[in-house]
């Protein structure tokens, strides 16, 4: 139960997880709108209240699976009825409403009535969608320098609204959920921010709504900054990753100035560092070969005769000489 908690969006796959929940609870929440896929995962899903919100619709792409839904409250919401809902009046027979009929808010001719209301005969009357048309079809060739911005125009009529995205040319969709460089504006303008040498090429605006969907194409050439001495002498290297859906675009600004001062200051820098280290070597040599000189080396010999019990002989047989020798 999620009733009462100020939730303007519920967002594709936001329950994928949970695939043994039965009862879902959404009231008075502020619900603006369930996107396509929103319930997916939630097979077993068989209780959903959504009363009480300011949701126009509720399409059948929102579920897993409508098979097993038996009570649905979407009762006090300002519905649209259109193709839109034309799953839920497919139903409304074997349907559970818990006596509470959801009622169309628009449009004006069948405002106020019950969806209970409507013969079979009508659905396909009242409950119908204008597939999306692109009102400008000129062609957009931009031309421009790396690093500036760049702009798409693409509006589009039909009902219910359409939904502007874009395709780049590496074939990665751009919606108005994007955060990068390239990013979709509320009215369906394509923004390129710094542009690059490799967003070069052709981009596809795509309006889609429930009735179907409408394409445009537009060309960009980014061409590449001047290679001259100024450029080279002072240069700024932009580094950035190209967006899409599921991660942002990030930019990085590294900029190398070369000049005759920096260099020398650095020369110098590097010299003295190598004659200090010069230096402390020779003074180590110096101290340790004047420490070494103060010491000498002293033998002595000691000379002594052993004495040998019983008769003597001639002394040159019966001595032992007797050599120490001792290190000073």
């Amino acid at each position: 139960n999620l009733s009462y908690n100020p939730i303007s969006t519920v967002l594709k796959g936001s329950f994928k997880d949970l695939i043994r929940l039965q009862e879902l609870h959404i009231v008075g929440a502020l619900l603006v709108s369930v996107e396509p896929q929103a319930f997916s995962g939630l097979r077993q899903i068989r209780l959903l209240n959504l009363s009480s919100n300011f949701l126009s619709t509720l399409e059948e792409s929102t579920f897993h699976s409508v098979n097993t839904l038996e009570t649905l409250r979407v009762d006090r919401n300002p519905l649209a009825c259109d193709c839109r809902l034309l799953w839920i009046l497919q139903r409304r027979k074997t349907l559970n409403f818990d006596g509470q009929q959801p009622m169309c808010s628009s449009p004006p001719e069948i405002q106020g009535n019950a969806l209970r209301d409507f013969p079979d005969s009508v659905l396909f009357e009242y409950f119908t969608c204008q597939k999306p048309k692109i009102k400008d079809r000129k062609l957009q060739h931009v031309t421009a320098r790396e690093g500036q911005s760049v702009s798409f125009l693409c509006r589009a009529d039909g009902e219910p609204d359409p939904s502007i995205a874009w395709v780049s040319p590496q074939h990665r969709m751009i919606t108005t959920r994007s955060t990068g460089r390239a990013t979709v504006l509320p009215g369906g303008t394509l923004e390129i921010r710094f542009a690059q040498v490799q967003d070069s090429g052709t981009y596809i605006c795509i309006a889609s709504n429930a009735g179907g969907n409408d394409t445009y194409f537009a060309t960009l050439t980014v061409k590449g900054r001047p290679a001259d001495g100024s450029h080279y002498a002072n240069r700024t290297l932009y580094l950035s990753e190209f967006n899409d859906t599921s991660h942002n675009d990030t930019q990085v600004f590294l900029k190398f100035t070369l000049d005759l001062k920096t260099i020398l200051v650095s020369t110098a820098m590097g010299c003295i560092t190598f004659l200090g280290v010069v230096l402390f070597c020779f003074l180590l040599l110096f101290v340790w070969s004047r420490g070494r000189g103060q010491h000498k080396n002293n033998f002595s010999v000691e000379y002594s005769f052993r004495k040998v019990d019983g008769p003597t002989t001639t002394t040159g047989q019966g001595g032992a000489r007797k050599f120490n020798m001792k290190m000073i």
